[in-house]
């Protein structure tokens, strides 16, 4: 069946079927069908303007929505001034002549060793030659060793128009294995996961480098983030294309987070917070502690030290779209994805964000808090300093900590969730959300706040009573600013800021 219409290769093809496993001794006589057919040519226009034809064997994919798509969001990073890149999956070849064209030292790889010949002879008409293209590549299991189709130690860009099909279970043969290589994701877990494992192992991707990969709907922004945190990397989706029929892709972007000021850890300081809010450190600075002798939280109340704990602050550009009460929303909303970001000890354990700004841990037989957030900003002249700061108890340890409210411990939910691992978590989802850097978008705010904001929600649902001055209130609503409106017993609406109390009952 020929290929009609407009087609992206991250979604299926509507009617379509694809073929059974991929490789096998079926498909062959398809692909010889498709390789001894007449050549295509394909006409593409850059976003630069300049048009190009390249001629292609049906098994070959042609650029298409998805390619100009891409193309668009690699025009945005400016002049590559010979700058290596490396491109994953070259098909045609047009991104690696686009890319040369704006100055970059491309390199390019692709599993296919027709488009491998196809893109080469393009290149080299196009006065491209200089563009190294070899065969290989990443799939379901490697093609070839990383010295093969990737001769450089690291690159500052790396990018894949991604094959983001699914698999069906139909055995009707309509696509040869190269045609389904270029559009159908066939591994256990994802290209993306293996994606990310491949540059985070072998270290393709520089410091201050930049990865950008077309992904379909198989993921939600959500999880897309959790993957890139999962091999300590930073990720934020930067574009958004939405076809006619309301399919959507995406461009996801990968960073190593805030590379330029790495975290520090120190065993014991007065408090995090002050001491990036009173010291010359840059924004994006992080510090991290094992035990405070000042920390604070809100109210300026003595922060208590459990004997396991680890004490997070971030130096960041408040957006002007967030107050510093969403803000500090948000960031309890990341310490939960931390959380949940392993496998919790019992279904019935629960991590829920209370607001302002708590983490609650919840258990069949006790709760209690189990992390804070505050927010801190420093004003001189024109000039404001803004700290992040958040508290995480690890473990209660031998010795019992005296306090007057209950105190919850990560190992209550996981013992995933050492000092190690969470401050990882939090670097990275920190620079997802608030690192600013030259060459990419910022961050939706709507879209977390959205998320964030939901969270805070549960958290009234799972609190038995809530009260404010002493009377029982009804939860109605979370306002844009970050305050609440509770309802009381005569239906009156009563508006709360984060700078007052409530009283909770789980």
């Amino acid at each position: 069946m020929p290929l009609t219409g407009v087609m992206n290769k991250c979604f299926a093809f509507g009617n379509w079927a694809v073929s059974g496993p991929l490789f096998n001794d079926d498909s062959v006589a398809r692909e010889l069908e498709l390789v001894s057919g007449a050549t295509k040519y394909i006409n593409w226009k850059s976003p630069t303007g300049e048009l190009f034809c390249v001629e292609l064997p049906h098994t070959v994919y042609p650029p298409r929505e998805d390619t100009s798509f891409l193309a668009k969001n690699l025009l945005k990073l400016g002049p590559g001034k010979r700058r290596k890149c490396l491109e994953i999956g070259i098909g045609s070849g047009v991104l690696s002549l686009f890319c040369h064209r704006q100055g970059w030292q491309v390199s390019a790889c692709d599993v296919n060793p027709l488009a491998v010949a196809c893109a080469r002879q393009f290149l080299e008409s196009n006065h491209a030659a200089d563009v190294e293209v070899r065969e290989g590549g990443i799939g379901p299991e490697n093609d070839g060793k990383i010295e093969q189709w990737s001769p450089y130690d690291s690159y500052d860009l790396i990018y894949w128009n991604m094959p983001y099909i699914r698999e069906v279970g139909d055995q009707q043969a309509h696509l040869g294995p190269f045609e389904e290589a270029a559009l159908i994701d066939t591994s256990d877990t994802s290209l993306i996961s293996l994606t990310l494992l491949n540059i985070r192992n072998f270290k393709l991707l520089k410091k201050t480098g930049l990865a950008m990969l077309t992904v379909g709907e198989d993921y939600d922004d959500t999880e897309l983030i959790n993957l890139c945190v999962r091999y300590g990397f930073a990720g934020r989706v930067v574009d958004e294309l939405i076809f006619a029929d309301g399919e959507k892709l995406r461009i996801l972007a990968v960073w190593h987070p805030f590379h330029s000021c790495p975290l520090v850890h120190k065993d014991v300081v007065t408090s995090t917070n002050l001491e990036l809010l009173h010291n010359d450190w840059p924004v994006g600075s992080s510090l991290a502690a094992q035990h405070q002798t000042n920390g604070r939280g809100r109210y300026s109340r003595p922060w208590v030290n459990a004997a396991m704990l680890v004490a997070c602050s971030w130096k960041i550009m408040l957006p002007d779209k967030l107050t510093p009460a969403t803000t500090q929303i948000i960031l309890g909303y990341l310490v939960k994805q931390s959380f949940e970001s392993v496998k919790r000890k019992s279904k019935e354990t629960e991590v829920v964000l209370k607001w302002p700004n708590d983490l609650i841990i919840l258990t069949p037989e006790k709760s209690g808090k189990v992390s804070g957030v505050l927010v801190e900003s420093v004003s001189i002249g024109e000039n404001t300093t803004t700290v992040a700061g958040i508290g995480v108890n690890i473990s209660e340890g031998r010795e019992t900590v005296e306090h007057n409210f209950s105190i919850g411990y990560a190992d209550w939910f996981s013992d995933q969730l050492t000092s190690a691992y969470i401050q990882t978590q939090l670097h990275c989802r920190m620079a997802s959300v608030f690192e600013s850097r030259m060459d990419l978008a910022s961050m939706n705010f709507t879209a977390i706040k959205k998320l964030a904001f939901s969270a805070i929600k549960n958290g009234f649902m799972a609190s038995s009573i809530v009260s404010y001055r002493n009377e029982p209130m009804t939860f109605r609503r979370l306002n844009d600013d970050g305050t609440i409106s509770l309802i009381d017993s005569n239906e009156t609406e009563v508006i709360v800021g984060d700078g007052e109390s409530l009283d909770w009952s789980f």
